[in-house]
């Protein structure tokens, strides 16, 4: 089939030249455009705090050049009058399919510069590798999502029958997403603590019961993962919980930087004697007064009496540390000071103790 009528008229020349000198014209524009931007915008954005905007131009520029070109390409095939049905139909469709791709170019590259520019700037408060890891995961995602939409535009634009490929990628997405429902459930929950920020790395935390196993219920963040992260117990053996469990069970945070002070209670019980309650309150609280990790924000410690019993008195010792590390083996050093203090005070530890009364009957004959 010819494009050209034959012979060549004066009028195709002319309307080949008009349709030239439009696409040339107004690229000449576009560039001009580009020129504003490069030199001038840059003056402006230059005012901001953030580097979003910068992003944001830089995914724009190229596209829009090409978008233009393509609306004098679109505005130049009006002029080409001796085209037939055919040719001009094949030419429209090919600009449409530069549409598309522009279109696809632009929402890529304006969402792969944001999260680019979201995963830096989370990653700075959060002191984990989410640039490194949640960002390519999602580009590659919304990559994906954005090419079967402009396949799907194409293929429509043509005439093809798009219902079946529709159709199939519904039931493919949703195989793939029963097949990986614990990866994406895991995926989602860390990308929550990575916006949320329960806990950092280097933090003390503390896990419900079963999640670490025999390596018992604490443990010091180590790092922190799309899918899961890795605490390390105060055995030393480094542990990767899937993200899932850390968001669907409460986890306590002992490290928080708000009241970073932890208190500890201490309980001991002594004989229930006024004299040996008050030696034991006085030498109790001298030991905590003495200790080099007992800190006095935001109280100084402090002994009470908790509860009087029959045969014993429950005295409480409350006291602050500045580091969760530091609970256990504060307390398990003062505990070692209180009973070496007691022994050499003479100050009696209460001991269980069990009282049987014994009633004798009568005997029946009396």
């Amino acid at each position: 089939m010819d494009v050209l009528p034959r012979p060549l008229s004066e009028e195709v020349f002319r309307q080949l030249a008009t349709a030239g000198i439009i696409v040339i014209l107004v690229a000449v524009v576009a560039r001009v455009v580009l020129v504003f931007v490069d030199r001038i915008v840059p003056r402006l954005t230059g005012r901001t705090k953030t580097a979003l905007d910068d992003l944001i131009i830089n995914a724009v520029r190229t596209p829009l050049f090409v978008f233009i070109v393509l609306l004098a390409v679109r505005g130049a095939l009006t002029q080409l009058t001796f085209l037939d049905e055919t040719w001009r139909q094949v030419l429209e469709g090919l600009v449409f399919v530069g549409f598309v791709l522009v279109g696809y170019v632009f929402v890529y590259r304006l969402i792969g510069n944001l999260l680019s520019w979201y995963g830096r700037s989370l990653a700075t408060k959060t002191e984990t590798t989410v640039d490194e890891q949640l960002v390519p995961f999602l580009r590659r995602v919304i990559q994906l999502v954005v090419a079967a939409i402009a396949l799907i535009m194409i293929m429509d634009h043509f005439g093809f029958d798009i219902s079946a490929l529709v159709a199939t990628l519904g039931v493919s997405s949703l195989a793939f997403a029963l097949a990986a429902q614990a990866f994406l459930a895991d995926t989602i929950a860390g990308f929550l603590i990575m916006t949320d920020r329960p806990f950092s790395v280097g933090d003390r935390i503390q896990l419900p019961q079963g999640v670490m196993g025999e390596y018992g219920d604490w443990g010091d963040v180590a790092e922190i993962g799309v899918r899961s992260t890795r605490i390390r117990s105060t055995d030393g053996v480094l542990l990767t919980v899937p993200n899932s469990k850390l968001t669907n069970e409460v986890v306590i945070n002992f490290s928080h930087s708000e009241s970073p002070n932890l208190r500890v209670r201490l309980r001991v019980a002594v004989a229930p004697d006024s004299e040996i309650v008050e030696r034991a309150l006085a030498e109790i609280e001298r030991i905590a007064l003495q200790d080099p990790d007992i800190v006095h924000e935001p109280r100084a410690p402090e002994v009470v009496v908790r509860e009087i019993e029959a045969y014993d008195v429950l005295l409480e010792l409350r006291f602050y540390v500045d580091d969760a590390r530091k609970m256990r083996r504060t307390k398990s050093r003062v505990t070692e000071e209180i009973l070496r203090a007691f022994e050499e005070k003479g100050i009696e530890i209460a001991t269980p103790m069990q009282v049987v009364h014994v009633v004798q009957e009568e005997s029946a004959g009396r």
